[in-house]
């Protein structure tokens, strides 16, 4: 009789435990990528783009990135936090200098954690450098903010966009660096041969960089078929003795 007891208290108990989390199993980071494939599209050659990937930590662990590599010399992927507690996100800022390559480019970052799972995962991106888009002509194609002292920074530059198809295009904004950068299009759409203007504000720089690199890139669309450009923004910061 005991013995039946003892199983039948066992048996109980056990849904209990585990919803408790008091199993060691059930606790475990889950790294999530929201955003892991980006296309920058069209944009000019020996000229620098930036896209931030988030790193969601889904698990009930502390997430730890051990380890960022890029796939080339040509890609820097910088991340601000290597530990991500559960629910929390880490972002990894990707760096891509086109230097002289022209056409289709492919490239990965990979990153390695602590996920029982999933201790190697890849984010990338895909561009077309060097070559005209088909739908826009930006002009420039580069934005450069000059020099400027700390003390003055509220620049914004202007990119025309003029539409050289024969069929109406739509414009749409995608990503830029948020935390740098104000972007607005003055028109959300272009007759054939028509400009408009994007408006590109720069309204803070990273802290005491002496060289900095900003992107935004656009959604150019003729019906359902939709192609990126972005354009690169570069600017350096005065040094003061």
């Amino acid at each position: 009789m005991n013995n039946i007891k003892t199983v039948i208290i066992t048996t109980l108990a056990i849904p209990f435990l585990a919803g408790s989390g008091l199993f060691a199993q059930g606790y475990a980071s889950d790294i999530f990528l929201p955003d892991s494939i980006f296309d920058f599209g069209f944009f000019a050659t020996d000229a620098r783009v930036v896209h931030t990937y988030p790193i969601v930590n889904r698990g009930n662990d502390t997430l730890r990135i051990t380890k960022v590599r890029p796939g080339c010399g040509c890609t820097v992927a910088p991340l601000d936090k290597s530990n991500i507690a559960p629910g929390d996100t880490a972002y990894l800022d990707m760096y891509f200098d086109s230097k002289r390559l022209t056409g289709l480019v492919k490239k990965g970052i990979t990153i390695l954690s602590n996920d029982p799972d999933e201790p190697l995962r890849e984010v990338s991106f895909i561009s077309i450098t060097g070559k005209e888009h088909p739908y826009v002509k930006p002009k420039p194609a580069v934005i450069n903010f000059g020099r400027m002292s700390m003390d003055k920074l509220d620049r914004q530059f202007t990119v025309s966009l003029t539409n050289v198809t024969d069929a109406p295009v739509a414009l749409e904004i995608v990503d830029y660096s948020r935390d740098y950068l104000e972007v607005e299009l003055e028109k959300d759409s272009l007759s054939i041969g028509e400009s408009g203007n994007c408006i590109v504000t720069l309204k803070r720089i990273p802290n005491d960089p002496q060289l900095y690199n900003f992107s935004a890139t656009l959604s150019v669309n003729i019906e359902d078929v939709r192609i990126h450009l972005t354009i690169p923004a570069v600017g350096r910061i005065n040094r003061v003795d």
